[in-house]
């Protein structure tokens, strides 16, 4: 997840939210949970490293 948002240059919210969607929709949902806690971790420490 990291390497794709770094590699794409993704910074803007509207980028993140979709690359969110795109992990929920290939994921069952029973995964959902997980991903989501995932992506706020990251989104967390990308924002605190500018």
């Amino acid at each position: 997840m990291v390497e794709m948002i770094v590699e794409n240059k993704m910074k803007e919210q509207t980028d993140l939210e979709d690359l969110l969607a795109c992990y929920l929709s290939l994921n069952s949902s029973e995964y959902h949970d997980i991903i989501i806690k995932a992506f706020e971790k990251t989104w967390f420490h990308l924002t605190h490293l500018t």
